[in-house]
């Protein structure tokens, strides 16, 4: 039987190391990918998710439970990768598992090599907005969060989610059209 984060927490605040290396454990993933898609380098991004995990074990005594724990380690671990970002120049980010329409005309090689020219085209396209544009995108379409769960990792209103991913939505058309119309 799976023990909740609810019940993790709890035994975490209570000082049960075991308890929180088993949320580390079943979030560490998640948080490299977050951090990894925010900066960009799978060093930084590590680093990012250590420094997320000491600073919500430092925290963890203030958790009072009012969002999710995986909604306040997001938020975290958003923090932590923006602060070793800012660190770092700018790079792409890559996006795993788009779906990627297919030239049945070519062959499977040249359709493959297409396929990485329109993934790379995408990735800098979505590098080119800004952070609060592209956290959005991140949020929603790639780790397929809820308007309301970005909304509490972001503390901002839902609203502003659902225009940000609006927004990131109409600049990312605008600047692959051309993707779009061939």
């Amino acid at each position: 039987m799976k023990i909740s984060d609810e019940i993790l927490v709890q035994q975490a605040q209570q000082g049960n190391e075991r308890a929180f290396n088993q949320l580390v454990q079943r979030y560490q993933e998640r948080i490299i990918n977050i951090c990894f898609r925010i900066i960009g380098d799978f060093q930084d991004a590590e680093e990012a998710a250590i420094d997320t995990f000491l600073a919500c074990y430092r925290s963890l005594g203030t958790f009072e439970g009012r969002s999710s724990f995986a909604t306040w380690l997001y938020r975290i671990a958003t923090r932590s990768a923006y602060k070793r970002k800012v660190r770092r120049p700018p790079e792409s980010i890559p996006i795993d598992g788009l779906e990627i329409p297919e030239n049945r005309s070519t062959t499977r090689q040249d359709g493959h090599l297409r396929e990485q020219e329109i993934k790379k085209t995408v990735e800098q396209a979505i590098e080119t907005l800004p952070d609060y544009l592209k956290e959005a995108v991140i949020f929603y379409f790639l780790e397929g969060l809820s308007y309301r769960e970005i909304a509490e990792i972001l503390e901002c209103p839902i609203g502003t989610v659902g225009s940000r991913i609006n927004a990131a939505r109409q600049q990312l058309q605008r600047k692959l059209r051309h993707l779009i119309e061939e």
